[in-house]
């Protein structure tokens, strides 16, 4: 199967909650891969979320605040209060970056989410593509970053990405 030519169809999905989160942990491969958060949460929520206690923990509002230079139309937007996807990553190990994003870490930036209470009552979805199971991929960074940004090319920029 082409990875390029598929990449917006196969994602696997694994719907996020609060009480769950290490169980659903054990779901996500420790392999490398491209994913993508999606959640129901209005974008005026986030900008209230701006400088956290650990600095490797991403400022929501300077996240929403870089993506709103861009034009409307290269933006993912939210659709009435359905979800949206609001990040897109690579990683060399999926499960990690699960964890880190929604969990926290003191080692790397990230989104950690659930340590703001108010999100952890909304929608949220983790879907991946575990890279390894495409014939010919041997794993890169800039492989990633490649497939991670054609695949933004291809259904815009989330709010939650500043680079």
């Amino acid at each position: 199967m082409n990875l390029i030519e598929n990449i917006s169809q196969n994602w696997e999905e694994l719907p996020v909650n609060y009480e769950d989160l290490e169980h659903l942990a054990l779901e996500v491969p420790r392999k490398p891969g491209i994913y993508q958060i999606l959640t129901n949460v209005p974008k005026e929520l986030f900008v209230q979320f701006g400088s956290r206690t650990d600095k490797k923990h991403y400022n929501l509002e300077k996240k929403i605040r870089e993506s709103d230079k861009l034009p409307e139309e290269f933006k993912i937007l939210q659709q009435g209060s359905n979800k949206y996807i609001v990040y897109t990553g690579h990683s060399y190990n999926l499960r990690q970056r699960f964890k880190e994003h929604f969990k926290g870490s003191k080692g790397t930036g990230c989104l950690a989410l659930f340590q703001i209470e108010k999100l952890r009552s909304f929608q949220w979805d983790f879907q991946f593509i575990e890279l390894g199971k495409y014939d010919g991929y041997f794993d890169s960074k800039l492989q990633r970053t490649f497939l991670e940004q054609k695949y933004r090319a291809e259904i815009g920029w989330p709010i939650l990405c500043s680079q």
